[in-house]
């Protein structure tokens, strides 16, 4: 097989770094899996799976890092934090090629199944849920990166939205669809795998029902489909009946979070950088602002290491390593938001209010009471905390932008000097990695 694109050298050469169980073909460029037991194998590879980058991290408003702290950081963590014209400098893009790996590994899944002619039909429909998932899971992070917002007000069929590979087939052509067709695709795949997953899984690290409807409320939100999002939510969380009540943790310890524990509906972590261990990386004071006494998040995600400055280092991972899966805490608030955007107050309260008595101190615990637009603005902020340092604030930022009343300007400093990020700038959208440009003609986004 002459291979030609990059995308799908990639891929190869992650496959046969990562699997050892594979058939490898005494040329190594042909790969063949014949079994379920292989089927499994494949799509519980965490290390191909289980993660996700860091560019929306480094680029939102969650974080300000200081001169001495840019000084260490490699070109594109710098100049993505910088929000610079060319941000990467021909360098290797872990946010292009990680998730396009795993929409390899999900096509060679799909298609093994499709042919595959045993009476297992059960098994084969969870590990083909399973692919569908994870192949939705890499196209909407890459939608949220390398792709305009969802227009709120505009025709997302004249947008250009990213490469769909539905093929395992690394010489298919590449071709970016329209927004709208990629928006269309994820939500197909994931109807199909709600009704094939299991209500429950052996380990977070696999999909379930509860995980899928999770991954649709986030599209769903980002697409300004309310209704959609608040139904998704709900019955999400119906699935998954687990509950995390910050008063029954050590919000005090180095790690508060237990790695899987009841709050991770779905594992995935994103892609270490220097900004994990950053002492120079605080919490933006916009943030700070939002903090109120007895909220027991403050102690747990982060660290006062002097008067005002706070580090993050409390993640839902269990570890160093930022969480970007899906918690109860955040289809709790897309639920309410959801909610209150179509004029369902009473409802959007008393799952605000539920979530709130888990993360405040009974003794400071006070029930929200807004509705209207208060009550969007009282989520929207509740969001910005309890979903920090997992990336969705990026795609927050995108969607709210198109709205007046949420708009957000925030400002950096480049060489003493202030720069900004207006809303609905093109660089919400981050320019393709130059490789693929070259190797496939794909149009390029504008920066």
């Amino acid at each position: 097989m002459k291979i030609k694109c990059s995308i799908g050298i990639c891929l190869l050469f992650g496959l046969f770094a990562c699997d050892s169980f594979l058939d490898e073909k005494p040329d190594k460029s042909i790969v063949v899996i014949t079994s379920l037991k292989d089927v499994r194998s494949l799509l519980d590879n965490s290390v191909v799976f289980n993660r996700q980058g860091m560019l929306t991290g480094r680029s939102s408003d969650e974080f300000y890092i200081t001169p001495a702290g840019l000084v260490p950081l490699n070109v594109t963590e710098k100049r993505t934090y910088l929000w610079m014209d060319d941000p990467f400098q021909g360098e290797m893009v872990n946010d292009w090629v990680t998730p396009y790996q795993q929409v390899f590994y999900a096509n060679v899944a799909l298609e093994t199944l499709d042919d595959i002619k045993v009476d297992a039909s059960a098994a084969i429909g969870e590990l083909r849920g399973e692919a569908l998932f994870h192949r939705s899971f890499a196209y909407f992070n890459l939608l949220q990166q390398f792709a305009p917002a969802y227009r709120l007000d505009g025709d997302n069929t004249g947008l250009l939205g990213i490469v769909l590979k539905q093929s395992a087939e690394v010489n298919e052509p590449a071709v970016r669809y329209s927004l709208q067709e990629c928006y269309d695709q994820i939500e197909e795949d994931l109807l199909e795998a709600v009704d094939l997953l299991p209500a429950t899984g052996l380990y977070k690290t696999r999909p379930n029902k509860a995980a899928a409807l999770g991954l649709l409320a986030r599209i769903y939100l980002v697409a300004f489909d309310f209704e959609g999002a608040a139904e998704t939510a709900l019955a999400a969380l119906d699935y998954y009946e687990a509950r995390l009540d910050f008063n029954e943790i050590d919000v005090d310890a180095r790690f508060p979070f237990q790695t899987f524990g009841d709050e991770t509906i779905f594992y995935s972590v994103q892609s270490s950088t220097r900004l994990n261990i950053s002492r120079e990386a605080f919490v933006a004071e916009e943030l700070t602002e939002l903090f109120k006494e007895g909220d027991l998040r403050i102690p747990a995600y982060f660290d006062e290491v002097d008067s005002g400055r706070y580090l993050y280092s409390g993640k839902h991972s269990g570890n160093v390593s930022f969480f970007g899966g899906i918690s109860v805490g955040e289809l709790e608030l897309t639920a309410a938001e959801a909610l209150a955007r179509v004029g369902s107050y009473t409802e959007a309260l008393e799952i605000l209010n539920g979530f709130l008595a888990r993360r405040f101190s009974p003794e400071y615990y006070e029930p929200a009471n807004q509705s209207g637009l208060e009550l969007v603005k009282k989520i929207i902020d509740e969001r910005k905390l309890e979903l920090f340092g997992r990336g969705i604030r990026w795609f927050d930022l995108r969607r709210l932008n198109q709205e007046p009343e949420f708009e957000t300007v925030f400002v950096r400093e480049r060489d003493g000097n202030a720069i900004s990020i207006l809303p609905n700038s093109p660089k919400y959208v981050f320019p393709i990695p130059d490789l693929e440009i070259e190797r496939n003609g794909i149009e390029q986004n504008e920066r």
